[in-house]
């Protein structure tokens, strides 16, 4: 195999210009695709626009959040983003098995952070999701599909 056929991974200290990048950065830190549970995973974006460990990964959470306690999670991220990354941002991903569309659960879920975050004041890059298939950026269009009657 030569080393033209290596995929080229990101470098954890290369910062992050664009959307694409920052796409790149979540599909090299999730590797091969494949969870057990729904978590959300967080990382600090610095004003340089690299992302600062650690990466914090929480597990088992619920199908479709509770605001109030996205809101309580977000509020302790300022504090997390502020302590080495101020002026900074906040890189979300949602991860959960299954297949790769995105779910109306999703939404709800990037609804929540985008909600959170506002109300926190936290910056948030653009939310990504990633399934047993494919891992992929939450677009505006994405959120504004709603729930289909039963």
């Amino acid at each position: 195999m030569s080393d033209q056929s290596l995929p080229c991974l990101p470098s954890p200290d290369d910062p992050m210009p664009d959307q694409r990048a920052l796409h790149e950065r979540w599909c090299a830190l999730m590797g091969p695709l494949g969870f057990s549970t729904r978590s959300l995973w967080f990382a600090r974006v610095d004003v340089d626009r690299r992302m600062v460990p650690p990466l914090v990964q929480i597990d088992e959470c619920p199908v479709t959040p509770d605001p109030a306690g996205v809101r309580r999670l977000l509020g302790h991220a300022r504090t997390f983003v502020d302590e080495e990354a101020p002026d900074g941002s906040l890189a979300v991903l949602l991860s959960r098995p299954g297949r790769g569309a995105i779910t109306d659960d999703d939404r709800e879920w990037a609804r929540a952070l985008i909600d959170a975050g506002r109300y926190t004041r936290v910056p948030l890059e653009p939310l990504h999701l990633a399934t047993d298939e494919v891992l992929v950026p939450l677009a505006p269009d994405d959120l504004a599909a709603t729930r289909r009657s039963a």
